[in-house]
């Protein structure tokens, strides 16, 4: 893992929470105080419903089974080659003192030909049948319950066969990790060429354009691509203070079906890989006791890849991912099982091939 104080600003870094009480917290939390104070003594008033009664459409893995591209609420997607059942559940939730059943209508715009919206079941409302006609259709549903509503919009792309296009996040295809949804490129580093890969599932062309937030500097996206997906290319300069570059991605595949994706790039600092043994490389540690060492690294680009070159570990140690998987088998841990001095050699590999090796020796004690 990144050494907690890092060589360089734009390499990884150890990420060190701070609880920052600023004036205005401060002010804020005198006020409430205040306010409570003065409740107390007032005595109580008139009922107030707190929260205050609302509903809210929902979209989510479970129960509705889609996922946010912007605005829309994409669900699952469906064919018209048979076997070819749709289902998909539009769910809405309570907030205070609501009661009685949600209603759910289509307000605007159509439902996939097939396809049809059942009557409401406390909560919740199923789309089902069997589509018969491919394409992306967008609509809206309104929920309501007596003068509280929520309305969404929703998306269904159907196709004649098998899943529409998409984009990938994979580390065994473009070498992204999907992180809190967004894909998680390969680092680019100041002054090396650079080269990061949108890649599709059909990987048979397409346009994409970003939408929101922005390219590292220096690195740029063509508006439309063939074969496996779009790159986002060029040569990466110094990004300032933040390393990292926060973007979303729209467009459409090989066949029209849109594509959305958030990616972020970290920007490196042009930097050797090394392993950082600034805490020392002697381990020490006891039978029958738990052990957790982690492994540091300065400069080369991530994602990162820890594994035993030479040597033997201790018995009952082993390596795994502390936390960030671009950073992988950046610990030893475990419960030794055997007494001993153990001498072995780390090696640690960049996405680049770059390599850095260092020796390591742990003593267990009985």
């Amino acid at each position: 893992m990144p050494a907690p104080f890092p060589d360089r600003p734009g390499g990884p870094k150890e990420d060190i929470a701070v609880r920052r009480i600023t004036r205005a917290a401060l002010t804020l939390a005198a006020a409430a105080g205040t306010a409570a104070a003065l409740a107390m003594a007032a005595g109580p008033a008139s009922a107030t419903t707190y929260p205050p009664p609302a509903i809210h459409l929902l979209c989510a893995t479970a129960p509705v089974n889609g996922a946010v591209h912007g605005s829309v609420c994409a669900l699952a997607s469906g064919q018209t080659t048979a076997p070819n059942t749709y289902s998909a559940t539009i769910a809405a939730s309570k907030v205070g003192n609501v009661t009685g059943t949600i209603t759910f209508t289509v307000t605007a715009g159509s439902l996939p030909p097939g396809l049809t919206m059942s009557a409401s079941s406390g909560s919740s409302t199923v789309i089902s049948g069997h589509p018969t006609q491919a394409g992306t259709f967008t609509f809206t549903i309104k929920a309501a319950v007596g003068s509280h509503t929520s309305t969404m919009t929703y998306q269904i792309t159907v196709t004649v066969q098998g899943p529409p296009d998409q984009l990938v996040c994979s580390p065994s295809v473009n070498g992204g990790f999907l992180e809190n949804g967004a894909c998680v490129l390969p680092d680019a580093v100041i002054g090396v060429p650079y080269q990061g890969h949108l890649s599709t599932s059909h990987q048979a062309g397409g346009t994409l354009s970003v939408v929101s937030g922005s390219l590292p500097p220096g690195l740029t996206l063509p508006a439309t691509f063939t074969g496996a997906g779009d790159i986002v290319g060029g040569t990466a300069t110094d990004p300032g203070i933040e390393p990292g570059r926060n973007f979303t991605v729209q467009g459409t595949g090989d066949q029209g079906q849109p594509l959305y994706q958030a990616y972020t790039i970290l920007v490196d600092q042009n930097l050797p890989l090394a392993i950082n043994a600034s805490g020392g490389t002697n381990l020490t540690g006891t039978v029958g006791q738990s052990f957790a060492q982690n492994f540091f690294l300065s400069g080369g680009a991530g994602p990162y890849t820890w594994s035993l070159a030479s040597g033997q570990l201790p018995p009952g140690l082993a390596l795994q991912t502390f936390s960030d998987p671009r950073d992988a088998n950046d610990e030893l841990a475990g419960t030794p099982t055997a007494a001993g001095t153990y001498t072995f050699t780390m090696r640690l590999t960049d996405y680049a091939g770059q390599q850095a090796t260092q020796q390591f020796t742990a003593t267990i004690s009985k």
